[in-house]
């Protein structure tokens, strides 16, 4: 490429007017990543042209972006569209407002564009995965059904459609879809992180495992990957792997919550309690900063742990927190979790301890046993390693209890 580039300048030394090699030099310059002197060669052409076609204002707006000045770029595809209309034009229009974290406006770019461009199956595939990111299932699932009428080997459009089949539990019909992929994509991560945690859902754990391993060795920094390889380990109760990948996990993405409750139920049962109580707090913490797990499931965890190795006053407080978010989380709670909750609230009782009939009185019982457990219940916070941090559909897979009983979170799949 370098060698190109030299060639053209010398062309454009010896016919400097020549508007065509400039553009050449610009791509070349674009090609090499240097953006800015691309933009000014990009310029030049303009000037000698006293006009620019839609392609040069397309190849600056591409510049500005890759420069991340988002306002520019948005301002050259604008021009872009308005010298010709391209599909195009819109994918980075559309690319500059997810950007910018804007969904909305980049489903309202994509409806503009499927509008000129009915049967561009690309367009409409992109569409139907940001309808299915908004939550839209049903009108994601028409855009995609649309995509693949028009071009049934669309690999973005298969992905998408086995996701949301995934997410609804029909592994089978997924895993047939994701198959179809890896013929087109055998080296995408997503997508073998994607088939593991079908071979999950389904209770082949080997096979996940064997999938998920595959995909760790196509995206080693991918946290959501570790994550759901502890995941795994902790239902085939191979506990001391299970602790290897979620603390990789959480090196890489240390503000997840659910990583430190997955990780101190995998240390409570290699009976190092103190580790797994600095965990929960850590865990806890995470939680009331950014809400990634269900606060009942966290305090439920807690509680069992706690009462699996007999600290009975200190899991009597856990689950009086339990208690409190109880009532609202009932209605969506899983039958395994509330056999849980019932059980060892039952022992508990049993125990002595005592548990209200609402919630005021919840609060004041805990209240007064902090009081007296105060100096039991000091508790260092986990330290964990600062590091950096990963499409697919996000999926949850049905829960699976533990001998020990110790109610867990599916994970999601990238």
């Amino acid at each position: 490429m370098q060698e190109s580039l030299d060639k053209l300048q010398i062309c454009h030394q010896l016919e400097p007017t020549n508007v065509d090699t400039v553009r050449q030099i610009a791509r070349s310059l674009f090609l090499l990543g240097r953006h800015k002197l691309a933009i000014n060669a990009y310029q030049k052409s303009q000037i000698l042209n006293d006009d620019a076609d839609w392609e040069t204002h397309y190849n600056m707006g591409l510049c500005y972006l890759y420069m991340k000045d988002l306002t520019k770029a948005k301002e050259h595809m604008n021009l872009s569209l308005q010298a010709r209309v391209s599909h195009e034009a819109f994918q980075v229009l559309a690319q500059i407002a997810l950007t910018r974290d804007s969904i909305q406006e980049a489903i309202s770019v994509y409806e503009k564009a499927v509008k000129i461009f009915p049967e561009h199956a690309d367009l409409m595939s992109h569409l139907g995965v940001l309808y299915m990111k908004s939550g839209k299932d049903a009108i994601s699932f028409s855009k995609l059904s649309t995509a693949l009428a028009f071009d049934p080997n669309n690999c973005k459009a298969i992905v998408a459609t086995a996701s949301m089949m995934q997410t609804h539990e029909d592994y089978d019909y997924a895993l047939g879809k994701y198959k179809v992929a890896t013929q087109s994509i055998p080296d995408s991560s997503s997508l073998w992180n994607n088939i593991g945690m079908c071979y999950f859902g389904k209770k082949k754990y080997v096979a996940a495992i064997s999938c998920l391993k595959r995909a760790n060795y196509l995206s080693a920094f991918d946290w959501k990957i570790l994550h759901n390889l502890g995941l795994v380990h902790l239902h085939m109760q191979q506990y001391a792997s299970a602790f290897q990948f979620l603390t990789a996990a959480i090196n890489l993405k240390p503000d997840q919550s659910h990583n430190f409750m997955l990780l101190a139920i995998a240390i409570s049962h290699l009976d190092d309690v103190e580790h797994a109580r600095q965990a929960y707090e850590q865990a806890l913490k995470l939680n009331k900063l950014n809400a990634t797990t269900d606060s009942f499931k966290l305090y439920l965890n807690y509680a069992v742990s706690l009462f699996n190795h007999k600290l009975y006053s200190e899991s009597h407080l856990k689950l009086l927190e339990a208690s409190k978010i109880f009532e609202r989380y009932a209605a969506k709670a899983e039958e395994d979790e509330m056999d849980l909750y019932n059980k060892v609230k039952t022992s508990l009782q049993l125990m002595g301890y005592k548990f209200p009939e609402s919630v005021e009185s919840t609060e004041n019982i805990l209240s007064a046993s902090l009081v007296e457990e105060n100096s039991q219940t000091m508790l260092v916070v986990y330290e964990n390693p600062s590091t950096t941090q990963h499409e697919v559909r996000k999926k949850s897979s049905k829960k699976k209890p533990t001998e020990t009983s110790q109610c867990e979170e599916s994970p999601d799949a990238v």
